[in-house]
């Protein structure tokens, strides 16, 4: 399957999903209304706001692992017999709940030392010399890497629910595969990611200019519920995509 098949795939199937969609897009919608408030200029550096920040934005990650293996779960069920019932969202949230966040625990802790390994690395190329050329050799490695290490994860997480496999075997069944294939894959996240930024970007400068008219305080709720529609539809098409990629490299593989 090439990358352009992939993102055919991605929309026409996601179309499909619309029910995982609105799920996603009520729960987008209640996050965003919700930090309306915390955005306000006037509760910043308040202990309360704080506090109530961190916790909603944790309770909010920890439903969200739960709607990802529901939706996951779908998605599969879709690709492989063109049919999903919702009926089974909840129960695939259930079942692969741990092993993602397991997986997700993982790629924290892998980020961390790759922010300090590069940490390292920049301090000792500007003790060099801070100049405009060691500060852009900087910037260039740590964009190269970032790229690379996102590139490399991006599988990891269709094979545990393609495969039904744990974090560890997923992680490297997943890795392997993205190595294998880097260049086709690294080719199908930056079109998808084009295309992502492409159309949020337009239904994002279409809500702004609708709401000029109206009051601020509407407009940021009709921008905010825009917002939560575009947020929920563009990752299943993603999930979609890369789920029928993913797939057709391991039937190469097999």
């Amino acid at each position: 399957m090439g990358v352009i098949e992939a993102i055919k795939k991605g929309f026409v199937l996601s179309g499909k999903l619309m029910n995982v969609v609105l799920v996603f897009f009520v729960f987008n919608a209640i996050v965003g209304l919700i930090s309306l408030p915390m955005a306000n200029p006037a509760n910043t550096g308040k202990p309360g706001a704080i506090a109530i920040s961190i916790v909603s934005s944790v309770i909010f990650f920890l439903i969200f692992i739960f709607l990802q293996g529901g939706a996951l779960g779908l998605v599969r069920d879709q690709i492989k017999s063109s049919t999903s019932s919702m009926a089974n969202f909840a129960g695939y949230g259930k079942k692969y709940y741990l092993r993602i966040l397991g997986l997700l625990f993982f790629y924290i802790l892998l980020a961390i030392a790759v922010v300090l390994l590069l940490s390292l690395a920049s301090a000792g190329i500007l003790l060099l010399g801070d100049n405009v050329v060691t500060r852009s050799l900087v910037a260039t490695i740590v964009t190269i890497v970032a790229i690379i290490l996102i590139t490399l994860l991006l599988y990891p997480i269709y094979a545990i629910i393609v495969d039904d496999t744990g974090v560890v075997a997923s992680f490297k069944k997943g890795v392997g595969l993205a190595i294998s294939n880097f260049w086709k894959t690294l080719g199908l996240f930056i079109t998808m990611l084009l295309l992502s930024l492409v159309i949020s970007l337009l239904i994002g400068f279409l809500a702004g200019l609708a709401t000029v008219p109206i009051p601020v305080n509407i407009g940021q709720i009709v921008i905010a519920i825009v917002n939560a529609l575009v947020q929920s539809y563009i990752p299943i098409v993603m999930m979609v995509g890369f789920m029928c990629f993913y797939m057709s490299l391991e039937q190469k593989v097999s």
